[in-house]
Formats: C-alpha cells, structure tokens, sequence
C-alpha cells in the first residue's frame, strides 16, 4: 500500500513537471518562430530593396542608403549613460539581476532610444533622419514587446529598429546603490521609467542593476532601411526646401538602422529549426502528460 501511495505520488510529480515543460516548451517555439518569421521578412526586404546614392533618391517610396553621420541644426547631445560623448541619437537599456531564492539572472527592465535629427551624407547628397524619443519600462505598461527578440546588439520597438557593433555596459550599481547623477537626471526626466528598482520578488544582497548605452556619434557610418517621405513644415521651416526627403519609422514601414551595412542579414532557417524541433518536444510531453 504504502509502495502504491509513493508510485502515485511520483507519477503526480511526474505529469505536473511534463505538463509545465511541455507549456513552456511551446511557449519557446513560438519565439523562436515569431524570431524566425521577422527576420526572414527583414532578409527579404533587403534582398528586395537594393542600395542606392541619396542623390538618386527622387520621391517617396522604401530606400537603402549608407552613409556618414551629419548633425543638422538641432546639433547633438551628451549620451545619457556614459556621459562621455556628443552624439545624435542613444539607444540604452537597464537590466536587472534578480538574486531571489528561485533565480539569478539578468533580465531587460527597461530599454529606449532618444534622438535629436541628423543627416546622413554620402557623395551624392544628404538625408534627413527624424526619430522619435521611445521608451520601454516598468511605467510603460510594456515591460517585454516581441521586437526586443530580434535584436541582440540593441534596442527594438514597433515600427524601429537599432542596432550596432556592440552594446556595452557602461555602469553597474548594487541593488539599493544609487547610479551617477547624470543617469539618476536622465532618468527622473523620461517618461515611463522609475528610478526604483524594478524586481516585484523578494531580493537579497547580491542583486545588481546594469546600465548599457550604444550611440550615434558624428561623422559615424551608419544604413538606413525605411521609407522616405517629404519633410513636414515643421522639419522644412528651417529655411531648408520643403522638397526635401527625411526618412522616418512610419506606418508604411519599419526603420532599420544599423551600424553594419545590410549585406549578410541572416534568414532565419536557424530559429525555424530551433522552433520546430522545441515545440515537436513540447507536444511529445503534452501528449505523455493527457495520456498519464
């Protein structure tokens, strides 16, 4: 009797680690495919768009261009997290390590970009850029969106991607330290980010804050994936002419920006296989689970 009660009890333990793998599982193959879908859609827009001089560009319509970093009128601004450089456009992210008695990991708390307009400039001509200040964080409501997934050396949203070479750690705090007065003032001042710590478990010593900033210095080369348009008013109010072509993220298109060119953007097949064969494993323990 006593044997069966254990055998009972076991199998119990059994079918509730299955079935709780078996969702997980599958809640990883659809990342994994979701991933997979978006980067194979980036891949074929690059294979569809192909490069071109900005001084060939002549309406509106979706371009690729690479070129050299230009301040425009607005000028530039001291990045925010390192505090070190003139820049155009920040794109930062703080990540937390949350050293609970469940975990130790490092997880995104919050991330965005902030941007004053700039030119890109190649030989044939110049290109306005016009981004929007985005953020991502504990007051946004949107402490994970799907893009994040598609970008690993950078900052992603709806409608913008950036990414660069690398995307470094500039400054790590202790759970309860404060960060230097520039970020503690960079963050009073954006919207939809507290200064207090992110964590909702019970957290001990060991937890840690990082902070992680890429830029856009001038005189940086830079691609740019995205629809081009006439400035506004505003933007050609400058005493600039008002035919004049700015990309931006719009509704027609996603902006891509990147400090690599676009030449060997991957497809995808990987994270399709990864998927595949995760959520095939996911079913398998699902199934096990209702058959138990």
């Amino acid at each position: 009797m006593l044997v069966a009660f254990v055998g009972s009890w076991f199998g119990d333990i059994l079918g509730e680690l299955a079935l709780w793998s078996g969702v997980l599982l599958m809640f990883a193959s659809v990342l994994a495919l979701y991933s997979a879908w978006k980067r194979r859609e980036i891949a074929t827009l690059v294979d569809e768009t192909p490069r071109v001089d900005i001084g060939d560009i002549e309406s509106p319509g979706l371009v690729r261009v690479r070129g050299t970093v230009v301040p425009s009128e607005e000028g530039t601004f001291i990045s925010p997290i390192a505090g070190d450089r003139e820049c155009v456009l920040s794109a930062w992210e703080i990540e937390e390590q949350y050293d609970t008695p469940k975990t130790n990991s490092w997880e995104s708390a919050a991330w965005g970009v902030c941007s004053e307009p700039f030119d890109v400039e190649d030989a044939t001509g110049r290109l306005s850029v016009a981004i929007d200040d985005r953020t991502v964080g504990n007051e946004t409501g949107d402490v994970f969106t799907p893009e994040k997934l598609l970008v690993s050396e950078g900052v992603a949203f709806d409608r913008l991607q950036c990414e660069f070479d690398s995307f470094e750690t500039d400054v790590e705090t202790d759970y309860e330290e404060s960060p230097p007065k520039r970020i503690r003032d960079f963050l009073a001042t954006t919207s939809g980010v507290s200064i207090d710590p992110m964590a909702t478990d019970l957290v001990v010593d060991a937890s840690k804050r990082r902070y992680s900033e890429a830029t856009l210095q001038p005189g940086d080369e830079v691609s740019l994936l995205g629809y081009v348009s006439h400035r506004s008013d505003s933007a050609a109010s400058h005493g600039e002419s008002e035919d004049r072509l700015a990309v931006a993220p719009s509704e027609e298109s996603t902006l891509y920006l990147s400090t690599e060119p676009f030449d060997d953007v991957p497809d995808g097949s990987g994270a399709v296989l990864f998927g595949v064969l995760v959520g095939a494993v996911g079913v398998g323990l699902l199934i096990v689970t209702f058959l138990m």
